[in-house]
Formats: structure tokens, sequence, C-alpha cells
């Protein structure tokens, strides 16, 4: 299989080094507007697999280079920024290639899904947000419902924290950009059968995430599950479905900091003679850190995705959880970069034996079959546990559940 995967950053070195460690992987072709960059992560990958992987210079804004860029290739895997996700399907649809990407934070989810018409009409196949979360928390959701006869709720949830050792001054797990719009817009949840608009880091509770996380305080933010789960489950009754994330306090005030200076802003701001757009600027700063060589990685993402709907008329509640650490075979990756960067490899593996089929594009949910999935996370040292739960004697969920809080409700 001949793969291209735009971008070179936080999540397309994972993606890289994951594709050249399959061996099935017959070509990769790694392209980011900084050569440089491209070049390290392939001269990386190729002294731990051998020389399969080709570092290029590629602007994907250039929408003609693009297509012939890719042009040939059987799978375009997309890790540059989600604004452009809309642009580089069109740029497959043009070339003749399949598509996979790992998120477009809602406002780009919802347009991409109208991309299945013309995807099915061109034979080609498309995956929408196959990445950590959006991607792997999608796959647990379909897990779920295909057990249930209704849905009646899909609540998603993402603890961190880092313990890693390092002189830099900040760091993040994923894009700093993202995670300043995710700071930044009012985040859509479907409640109640609504799709509505709430405040920034509303919605907050403490979340009971597995160990070593714990309990971590968790809020709303905008994401790619809450377009498309609702109108995929919308055929089995689903009323809510809502996603929160949690970072440890630290990062917490550190990026509430950056945040209340302006680095969420969307617009241009001059200075002196020229306008920035301050994430760029914050983006560039945090780039420019020296490289700490006594750095030691030791984070842990845990994503939680909880279904709840009935079977056979009894109410019943799906688990499923994924602890995220740093694995054996890459040293050089964080547990984060390991399940979102790794999962779009894992859906190419899957693409290439068959067990995801087209023609159109698609949500994971829709498209990707989840013991299949689980198995080749297993091969990453990812491991999906799930519980099934539900109250004997009583269908009072409401009064049982408080039971479990420390303010009762008495």
């Amino acid at each position: 299989m001949k793969v291209v995967v735009l971008g070179a950053g936080l999540q397309g070195i994972a993606t890289a080094l994951d594709l050249a460690w399959n061996e099935n992987m017959k070509e990769i072709l790694l392209a980011d507007l900084n050569l440089e960059r491209a070049e390290y992560v392939a001269a990386l990958c190729n002294r731990k697999y051998g020389h399969k992987v080709k570092a290029v210079s590629c602007d994907v804004s250039d929408f003609a280079a693009l297509v012939e860029l890719i042009r040939g290739y059987d799978l375009v895997i997309n890790e540059v920024n989600y604004y452009f996700n809309c642009h580089i399907m069109d740029a497959c649809l043009e070339a003749g290639v399949n598509y996979v990407d790992i998120g477009g934070l809602y406002v780009e989810t919802i347009k991409q899904m109208k991309y299945k018409d013309r995807f099915e009409k061109a034979g080609l196949l498309a995956i929408i947000g196959i990445g950590g979360t959006p991607g792997v928390t999608n796959v647990c959701a379909r897990w779920a419902a295909d057990r249930l006869d209704t849905v009646e709720e899909i609540n998603i949830s993402c603890g961190c924290d880092d313990w890693s050792k390092s002189k830099k001054t900040f760091e993040v797990t994923y894009a700093i950009e993202t995670i300043m719009d995710e700071f930044y817009m009012k985040p859509i949840q479907y409640i109640d059968g609504k799709y509505k608009e709430v405040e920034p880091r509303s919605g907050g509770e403490i979340i009971q995430y597995a160990k070593p996380i714990g309990d971590q305080y968790s809020y709303f933010i905008m994401h790619s599950e809450i377009g498309s789960l609702p109108e995929v489950y919308k055929n089995k009754g689903i009323k809510n479905c809502t996603f929160r994330i949690g970072f440890p306090e630290a990062i917490k005030e550190k990026l509430e900091f950056l945040h209340g200076l302006g680095f969420s802003r969307k617009d241009f701001i001059p200075v002196g003679d020229c306008k920035i757009k301050p994430v760029n600027v914050l983006k560039r700063l945090m780039d420019l850190q020296p490289d700490d060589p006594e750095a030691t990685i030791n984070d842990c993402d845990i994503i939680k995705t909880v279904v709840t709907g009935t079977k056979d008329g009894r109410k019943l509640e799906y688990e499923l959880e994924a602890i995220c650490r740093p694995v054996e075979e890459w040293p050089e990756l964080l547990g984060a970069q390991v399940y979102i960067g790794g999962a779009p490899a894992w859906a190419a593996e899957m693409i290439r034996k068959g067990q995801i089929k087209g023609p159109g594009a698609f949500a994971p949910e829709e498209c990707i079959p989840p013991e299949e999935f689980f198995a080749e996370a297993a091969k990453r040292e990812i491991y999906i546990k799930a519980t099934q739960r539900t109250y004997l004697g009583t269908e009072n969920w409401e009064a049982a559940r408080k039971k479990e809080l420390i303010e009762q409700g008495r």
C-alpha cells in the first residue's frame, strides 16, 4: 500500500512511525510545509524500519500542486490543521485517492459529512475523523450501540495528565491551534434531541476516570463526535450526545492565562506594519523552545465513552475506556500521540485488508468494524475495556446515581 501523510507534526510523526513499522506498507510519502521537519521524521522512520519513507515539501493550500503530489497513491492521511479538511478532500476527489483525517472540530465535520455522495460516485472511500477522539471514541460508541435496541445517550470524555520531565516552559500533546480554538469557541452539544450552543468550558463536572488519572474536572468543548453520532443514531432514538475534556490543573491555568491574553483570538491584529494572528505567534514561540536531550516521557490520556440505552426493554449502560500511555516500540512518542496519530494508521491497515469498505464518505462509526479495530489497537498496547452496568430492582437511574455523588441533592 502506498500512503501520503500530510503533516509531520505532533501526530504526523506518530502516523509515519506506525505506518513504517507495518511491513505491509510499501511506500510512505511524508509531506510538510517545513521540509526540515519532514526530513527529520522520515530519517527517524528509516533508521528504525528501512528506507520506505520519503520527505517532500508541500503547501497544501496550492490545490493544483497538491493534486499532482498525491496522484497515484492509494490513500491520503490528512494531519494538517483541520481548516484544510474540505480542501484536501476536494484534492483527493480530483486525484482519485482515498482519504482519512483525524478530526474537524465539529465545524468542518458537518461540512465533510456532505461529501458522501461525491466520494461514492467517484468510487472512493473517505473516513472523517479517525484519530483518537474523535475516532477511537466513535468506534467505541458503535460497539455499544450495536448491542442495544435503543440509544438514549452517548457521553464522551477525555482526561489527561503528564508527569514527563522537560526543561521546556510549555508543551501540549496536540495542536496548540486546536486547543486555543476549543477554549474560544462556544461548543455545540446535542441535548434533549436538539443541537445547542453552550458557553465555552461550561457543563463542568467531576468525571471518574480510571487510574492513574482518577477524578478530574471536565467541561464541554467543541468536538467532532457531536457532528456525526447524533445523526447516525437518530433512528435509535438518541436524545443526548456530549463531549467533555479535563486537563491537569497546572496546564488548565496556563491555557486560561493564554486565553485571557488573547492568544485564542481568531482575528488578525496590527503589530507595527504587520497583521498577525496571535495563535500563530504562540505556536512559533513554542516551536522555538530548544529541545531537552534529557527529557523523559510519561503522560496519560484516558478516553471514556458511555452509551446508555435499552435491550429487550431493560435499561443498560456500556462504558468503554482506553488508557493511553507511552509504549515500548516508540519511546519517541507521548502516549497521546500513540493513539491519536496511530489510529489513522490502524485504519489504513484495515483498508488494505478489505475490512473497511467504500465507496462513500463516512464517520468512523458508520464504516469501521469495532472488534477488528480494537485488535489493531491492542497490537500497539492500546487496550479497550468495556463494562456493562444496570440497576437491579429499579428503573429510577437518576435517584440511584445521586447516591454516587458527594452532594446527593437531598
